[in-house]
């Protein structure tokens, strides 16, 4: 990571966990481009907060103009996840159809399946947009929460039913490496070296986040379909086929569901 990306997540865990954390000296421009990182994950409150901790630190400093944006972030935070990320659902029917048997049942207490949706929220968010930082934020918040009452014996039989072992382990690796989790905090995590955890957080750092938006069609001026981003259908396409190794059962039917999706924006 560059010491823009060092010092978001710092900042990300501060504003987070409330840990003690040193920050780098940044310079106006990299404060800003930090802004446009903070906004970009939908984190700019989490990210404030963080800033308002670290705020005696000698190298926190940046115009006040700037903090300003981060207070209006702050106190106008909206929800503006696209339907196609909603967890409650998978696009896979025969894997839908065990969720919906999943989330019908008592076998477990609430919090056990929101910890299941969180990570599904996670899995099509890498599916669909790129790094899912504030899902991640959101899931460690609940496992420092409520972690204690979530029956990780029955969310891993859960995780087995869906087939998504792979996507929940790369979940957990995230957590270790970007939010300082410990193994020991996810039950849910297989043991795994050093070596490999850094090879899974090269591999999802080489992506970047697109929006959902870019993937829909319009129709111009003649009759041909286009998409309103030309490299758009190709990311989404090399996206599908990097992390079919992850999520098999679901990133096939995610891609055609996708592309169905993109089709009924075509104007008539």
């Amino acid at each position: 990571m560059n010491i823009i990306d060092r010092n978001f997540y710092r900042l990300l865990r501060i504003g987070a966990f409330g840990t003690t954390e040193t920050l780098e000296p940044l310079s106006v421009w990299k404060w800003n481009r930090l802004y446009q990182l903070s906004e970009m994950h939908d984190v700019a409150p989490i990210i404030y907060r963080g800033i308002e901790q670290s705020q005696n630190q000698f190298f926190v400093q940046m115009p006040e103009e700037l903090l300003e944006k981060w207070r209006k972030a702050t106190y106008h935070d909206e929800d503006n996840d696209n339907d196609m990320l909603i967890a409650d659902h998978l696009t896979n029917p025969v894997l839908n159809h065990h969720l919906q048997n999943i989330l019908d049942s008592e076998e477990s207490g609430v919090e056990t399946r929101t910890v299941l949706l969180q990570l599904l929220g996670i899995a099509r968010f890498i599916l669909n947009a790129g790094i899912p930082v504030k899902r991640l934020v959101e899931l460690g918040i609940t496992l420092r929460q409520s972690g204690k009452r979530v029956d990780y014996t029955m969310l891993k039989k859960w995780i087995g039913t869906l087939k998504m072992n792979e996507m929940v382990q790369f979940s957990s690796i995230m957590l270790v490496k970007l939010l300082h989790f410990t193994p020991e905090e996810l039950p849910f995590m297989n043991p795994t070296d050093e070596g490999v955890m850094e090879k899974y957080i090269r591999e999802m750092f080489k992506q970047k986040n697109s929006h959902a938006e870019e993937w829909y069609f319009s129709q111009g001026k003649n009759i041909f379909v286009h998409t309103s981003n030309s490299s758009a259908m190709l990311w989404h396409v090399r996206r599908s086929v990097k992390f079919l190794k992850y999520y098999p059962a679901e990133t096939t039917t995610n891609f055609f569901t996708s592309f169905a999706h993109s089709l009924s924006h075509i104007e008539e």
